[in-house]
């Protein structure tokens, strides 16, 4: 930051999807838990003191980060900053990186900067419940969350470090879309998503990474019934051959792809990246983790 500018700066980071999505109880209700396969692939927000207050192009252009600023000023009873606010992102939206919550979340932090505060984790979890359903991305760790409740069910102290080479079978989707249908899929496969969550949480427990790679391809084949993918079969056929040690998807995105607990060598990347070209994609690779 630079104070004789008065320029502030708020950044958070995105996602590549999810090792594991499905149903959690909690008072004797279903929620939907995610444990975020957290990329480093950023959304920057910035804020410049000035007389050229831009925030109507905010309230058009990032209506969910122009939310935030007002829950953020109720929350905290600040009044709203005067000065020009700039957003980038390497996140695109629709695709399951979440990109709307990286934006929220880098725009309280631009927030506190500017108020010269730090907002913590509960606070935050309330703004984002204001806003959307979403993930734990605010969270310096991996994180069992319910995303429709915004709660925390536990941290995980183990950090791997995961490796993903994927792809982005095309289009959008519009994550709040899929809740009801997401439900219904649950209820229809609890025990087999139970026992996965379950071994999850135990290779988090005992740094048994490739296990936990192993849950990300349950995870993946439980989605196919609700929210398919195109190229899944394709992947799995080929896991084995590229010595994956699983496969993970974006649940409520686009994106598929291999995972490593280990990165493989550049042959091995470069056979993986003809494989994609196969099936008509580019190879997009991310190192997850923290």
């Amino acid at each position: 930051m630079l104070q004789n500018e008065k320029r502030f700066t708020g950044v958070c980071h995105g996602t590549v999807g999810e090792i594991i999505q499905g149903p959690f109880h909690i008072n004797r209700n279903i929620s939907i838990s995610v444990i975020s396969l957290h990329a480093r692939k950023f959304s920057w927000v910035h804020f410049m003191n000035s007389d050229c207050d831009n925030i109507e192009h905010v309230a058009n252009e990032k209506p969910r980060s122009m939310k935030a600023i007002d829950l953020y000023g109720a929350l905290h009873k600040t009044k709203r900053p005067k000065g020009e606010w700039g957003f980038y992102s390497e996140l695109v939206t629709g695709k399951g990186m979440s990109s709307s919550t990286a934006d929220i979340v880098a725009t309280i932090r631009c927030l506190d900067k500017i108020n010269g505060r730090v907002t913590d984790q509960k606070s935050v979890s309330k703004i984002l419940k204001g806003i959307e359903r979403s993930d734990s991305v605010f969270i310096n760790r991996y994180a069992l969350y319910l995303s429709d409740m915004q709660q925390t069910v536990r941290t995980f102290s183990s950090k791997p470090q995961l490796h993903c080479y994927y792809i982005d079978e095309g289009g959008r989707v519009e994550t709040e879309g899929t809740y009801e249908l997401l439900l219904m899929h649950y209820r229809k496969k609890l025990r087999e998503y139970r026992r996965n969550l379950d071994s999850a949480i135990s290779a988090f427990d005992n740094r048994d990474y490739r296990r936990l790679a192993e849950c990300a391809t349950q995870s993946a084949i439980l989605s196919q019934n609700v929210l398919p993918k195109k190229n899944l079969d394709s992947f799995l056929n080929y896991k084995e051959h590229f010595e994956a040690d699983g496969i993970f998807i974006a649940h409520t995105g686009t994106l598929i792809g291999y995972l490593y607990a280990r990165n493989p060598l550049e042959t091995m990347v470069a056979d993986v990246a003809a494989f994609a070209r196969s099936l008509g994609h580019q190879i997009h690779y991310t190192q997850a983790g923290f």
